[in-house]
């Protein structure tokens, strides 16, 4: 092959880390019912828990040292008919005390907003975003519908944070597989789109300059 499209392939390999995003999701792995899931302090960073109900709420722990911004966010595959889900998020009072609401998302107040995600290759239905300020302590978010069933993503903070290519495409694996999305629906991702349209174009210019390169070398 012609070593000018060399540079062309090395730019490619080594942009493809810098401009993916790291969806980090994480399966909901609770068995017991009502038992917390503990989740990343950090709640500034963008995270994915993915969970499905079935039967009871599913509840998400964390702890935090300082004040934080709390945002939160459910989605689900889109569909004509979305599920009910609600959020909760409360805080534990000192010595056992109970616990305090922070705020809700009740889901006869919740707008669901379609949005095509060129990078997961789907569909969601998208909540409003819940945000409030909060305090150190140990707070709890529920996840719940009125039939506790319905597979959604919960999503938590807002910065986006870089990731390597081939750990953005196991993670949009991951997220496709739970939402009952088959292998093929791979080719649906941009992550792996563009750079098989890349490779093509290549694989274009390649086969035009080899034909061109015959076609002068035989009429010379």
């Amino acid at each position: 092959m012609n070593t000018r499209f060399l540079p062309l392939i090395v730019l490619t390999v080594f942009l493809l880390p810098i401009i993916s995003h790291a969806y980090n999701p994480t399966l909901n792995s609770t068995i017991v019912p009502y038992e917390p899931q503990i989740i990343d302090s950090t709640i500034s960073n963008q995270a994915e828990y993915l969970g499905l109900l079935a039967g009871d709420p599913h509840m998400y722990e964390f702890t935090i040292g300082e004040t934080a911004t709390l945002t939160l966010r459910v989605s689900q595959l889109a569909t004509d008919t979305p599920i009910p889900f609600s959020l909760i998020a409360v805080r534990e009072n000192t010595q056992n005390a109970g616990v305090v609401e922070v705020g809700r998302l009740r889901a006869e107040d919740i707008t669901w907003e379609e949005k095509r995600d060129g990078g997961l290759g789907l569909t969601l239905a998208h909540s409003s975003v819940f945000e409030t300020e909060i305090g150190p302590g140990v707070y709890r978010v529920e996840v719940s519908t009125p039939e506790n069933a319905g597979a959604y993503m919960l999503t938590v903070g807002t910065l986006e944070v870089p990731a390597g290519y081939f750990k953005t495409i196991a993670d949009v694996r991951m997220v496709q597989k739970f939402f009952g999305i088959s292998i093929f629906g791979m080719l649906l991702s941009t992550y792996v789109l563009y750079p098989l349209g890349i490779l093509v174009l290549i694989g274009l210019f390649y086969y035009t300059w080899r034909n061109r390169t015959r076609i002068q070398k035989y009429a010379a």
